[in-house]
C-alpha cells in the first residue's frame, strides 16, 4: 500500500505565495529601472565629466543581480500562478523553489550591500576629492543608489520568506 500523497498546501498559502512573488518582481524591476537611469554630469573647475551607473563596478553587481532576480521572480510567478490554477504541483518545482530561493535571495543580498556600501564610500571620495560647483547631482546620483539598494534589500526580504517557505514545503514533501 503506497503512502497517501501530501495534500496540497490552502489556498490562502498559495496566494502569499503569489503576493511575495509578485512584490520580489515589482522590487526588482524598479531596481532595474532606477539604475539604468541613474547618471550625471558633475561640472567642476569649467570641466564637465559625464558619469554613468555603469562606470561603478558595484552598481554593475547589482544591475546584474537584479536583472538575475527578475528573470527568475518572472519564471516562478508563472509556475506559481500555473499551480495555483490547476492545484497540482510538479515534484521538480519543490527543488526549484528550494535551491532557487536560496541562491537568489544570497544575490539579491549581497547585490544590495555592495550599493550600500559603494554609495557611502563613493560619494564621501567624490565630494572631498573634487572641488565641485554643486553637490547636488552627486547627492541625486547616490541618493538613487541608496534607493537601488534599499530595492534589492526589500526584495530579499521577500525571497527570504520564499525561501522558508520552500524549505518547509520541501520538508513536507520528503517526508510523505
Amino acid at each position: 500500500m503506497a503512502p497517501p500523497s501530501p495534500s496540497p498546501p490552502p489556498i490562502s498559502f498559495r496566494v502569499v505565495v503569489l503576493f511575495l512573488r509578485v512584490l520580489t518582481a515589482v522590487f526588482l524591476l524598479i531596481t532595474v529601472i532606477i539604475l539604468s537611469t541613474n547618471s550625471i554630469t558633475i561640472q567642476s573647475q569649467g570641466n564637465s565629466l559625464k558619469f554613468h551607473f555603469k562606470d561603478v563596478y558595484a552598481y554593475r553587481y547589482m544591475f546584474s543581480a537584479a536583472i538575475i532576480g527578475l528573470v527568475y521572480a518572472v519564471i516562478q510567478l508563472f509556475f506559481t500562478i500555473s499551480e495555483l490554477a490547476t492545484r497540482i504541483k510538479n515534484p521538480f518545482n519543490y527543488q526549484l523553489d528550494f535551491y532557487g530561493d536560496k541562491i537568489m535571495s544570497y544575490l539579491v543580498a549581497t547585490g544590495s550591500a555592495a550599493g550600500f556600501g559603494v554609495s557611502k564610500d563613493l560619494k564621501d571620495a567624490i565630494i572631498a576629492l573634487v572641488a565641485l560647483d554643486s553637490t547636488n547631482p552627486v547627492d541625486k546620483f547616490f541618493s538613487r543608489g541608496y534607493a537601488s539598494a534599499s530595492m534589492l534589500l526589500f526584495a530579499f526580504f521577500c525571497l527570504a520568506v520564499l525561501s522558508v517557505f520552500s524549505s518547509h514545503a520541501i520538508a513536507k514533501h520528503q517526508v510523505s
